[in-house]
């Protein structure tokens, strides 16, 4: 579960901003929505608000570009100096710096990074137990790198010899030590690999434009409680959509560029993305399987008056239909996985009842397992009977155009107050404000 993130000098954060998970006292409802983690506790929902090109996307890219080092091993470099904080000339010679706090199966981590446009400066990852942290690995690279691990892990002699070798000659100053070690010497030191894993398997990021890299059509043909979850959803929502299957072709090698046949043999039972021959809103799967290349696809069916039912090509459905079978993946994961996941413009092509009654279910279960980070500018959702004051962010540009978050929970709002009306009405800010359009002549 994720418990905090603090970014410095990157996008629109210019000092360093915090953002985070961490239940208050003044909030009493909605006990269930608390979890425990290792010996801390975090909230299962966040919503962030906040005027458009407040900074609210910027979190959830951070924690993309975050996420996407941790994958690759590395920085990405020259690109950066890009994406430094523009407005203040004394932040282009500044570093970038990334902090995270999130749990592994009750332990409790703490992993931070600053770089450069092309070198990591400093790279930790501790395990906090309560009152102090346990260091597990610091690596500083100030003109020459010094790597040292954790007392509990230098008393192995082994390893003193092995941070040595890794100073001098494995580590790439661009390269991650975290994701280096996981993925080469994953037996070395559990936490290292524990750690990592989260950020694979655990972390889900959905980016406005959708889940476009996601293999939805191959996880609903394997997982049957997934699919049963679309199909109760589908008819529910009043789509048209009856009911939806998963068409397989196989496909002749022959007729498929040959490099895709060598890397889908190389990983068997390993879905990949290919985009739809006749929209560009949607993805199929394509997979080696059983020894044929079977390509698998959506088949939605329509219910006519006389009860019978008639398919109809995927590429006749609305972009919010679409949106919602591609969230059935995520709303899964939710309810039934221990999983952080981060959604930019929950809201994007559905209506607002339809989001509205999504995010409700998933707030009163008791039982759902995972967490959910969104932002979005759809007001019906701030409604305390859905979230806790504590769940409720803001963002907002401070007199540097700088994001700054803060929580609905540091104002003192009654159990009963209509936080809806009192945002749109400007109490807790998050929102634009407008020059009179009499003086613009509209």
């Amino acid at each position: 579960m994720l418990l905090r993130f603090v970014v410095k000098n990157l996008y629109s954060f210019k000092n360093e901003t915090e953002f985070n998970l961490f239940p208050s006292s003044r909030a009493t409802h909605h006990l269930h929505h608390k979890i425990k983690c290792g010996h801390a506790e975090a909230l299962r929902f966040s919503a962030i608000y906040g005027a458009n090109g407040a900074g609210k996307s910027n979190l959830v890219k951070a924690l993309t570009d975050l996420r996407s080092f941790v994958s690759r091993g590395s920085i990405i470099g020259n690109l950066f100096q890009y994406y430094k904080f523009q407005l203040a000339k004394e932040c282009i010679n500044e570093p970038v710096s990334m902090a995270i706090e999130f749990s592994y199966e009750s332990t409790v981590f703490y992993y931070s990074v600053e770089f450069e446009t092309d070198r990591v400066n400093y790279e930790s990852l501790s395990v906090s137990e309560g009152e102090k942290d346990k260091l597990v690995f610091e690596r500083k690279s100030n003109g020459t790198q010094t790597i040292s691990f954790g007392k509990e892990y230098m008393k192995n002699k082994k390893n003193v010899f092995f941070s040595n070798v890794l100073e001098e000659k494995l580590l790439n100053k661009e390269s991650l030590l975290l994701s280096f070690m996981a993925v080469n010497y994953p037996d070395e030191i559990k936490e290292i690999k524990e750690a990592y894993s989260w950020f694979i398997d655990k972390l889900v990021i959905v980016q406005s434009d959708g889940l476009k890299g996601l293999t939805i059509a191959h996880y609903l043909d394997v997982n049957a409680e997934m699919m049963k979850l679309l199909q109760d959803l589908l008819p529910g929502m009043k789509t048209g959509i009856s009911s939806l299957s998963i068409v397989p072709t196989v496909m002749e090698e022959d007729k498929i560029p040959q490099d895709w046949v060598k890397e889908l043999k190389a990983t068997p039972g390993t879905a990949r993305v290919i985009p739809s021959n006749y929209d560009s809103r949607i993805t199929a799967s394509i997979i080696y399987e059983n020894g044929r290349i079977v390509l698998k696809e959506l088949q939605p069916f329509h219910q006519l008056s006389d009860g019978s039912t008639v398919k109809m090509p995927i590429n006749f459905e609305s972009d919010g239909t679409i949106r919602l079978i591609e969230y059935t993946p995520v709303i899964y994961l939710v309810l039934n996985q221990d999983c952080t996941v981060l959604i930019d413009e929950v809201e994007r092509s559905l209506h607002p009842i339809l989001i509205k009654e999504i995010i409700t279910k998933l707030s009163e279960s008791e039982t759902a397992k995972g967490q959910l980070v969104f932002t979005t500018h759809e007001s019906c959702l701030l409604d305390q009977d859905i979230l806790r004051p504590d769940e409720i962010w803001f963002a907002q540009k401070d007199q540097d155009q700088a994001t700054q978050f803060y929580p609905l929970s540091d104002f003192n709002i009654h159990k009963t107050a209509n936080i809806e009306n009192g945002y749109l009405n400007g109490r807790y800010g998050g929102i634009p404000f407008l020059s009179n359009l009499k003086d613009l002549h509209w």
